[in-house]
């Protein structure tokens, strides 16, 4: 099974917070909470095109898997992310949300980072909570 690489991990993630934040932009605090609410199911939602990819995941060509490498489905989604979707509802409070959510997501980033880029099988935080793992390519 090959890994997905740091890189590909992070931008899959950029876009997928991008839309977060354009759902919030467009659509005001309705936006931020859909936003919200994409950021921890979006790598399990029942889409039979997507299958354990949100949609930054689809765009860079990798996929949540479980150890057999099946996609993941909704409940293995919200689990693995936790800690994304924590720091994402922080921003949904005006003016203190934003300055919070910087406050943990700068720290727990780094960790996820770090973990990513040390672990055995590049196991983030909420990975390792889901039991999961980010591949690349199509599922086997």
């Amino acid at each position: 099974m090959q890994y997905a690489s740091l890189q590909s991990r992070l931008f899959a993630k950029f876009i997928d917070l991008l839309i977060v934040f354009m759902l919030g932009r467009a659509l005001g605090t309705s936006g931020a909470v859909l936003g919200f609410v994409y950021s921890i199911v979006a790598d399990g939602l029942p889409v039979e095109k997507l299958r354990g990819q949100s949609l930054g995941k689809k765009w860079v060509g990798i996929r949540v898997v479980d150890h057999e490498g099946r996609p993941v489905g909704l409940k293995t989604s919200v689990i693995r992310n936790i800690p994304v979707g924590f720091v994402t509802f922080l921003m949904i409070i005006p003016f203190w949300g934003w300055i919070l959510s910087a406050l943990v997501g700068i720290p727990l980033g780094l960790i996820e980072l770090s973990l990513i880029a040390r672990a055995e099988q590049h196991q983030r935080l909420g990975d390792v909570m889901a039991d999961s793992l980010v591949r690349k390519g199509p599922l086997s």
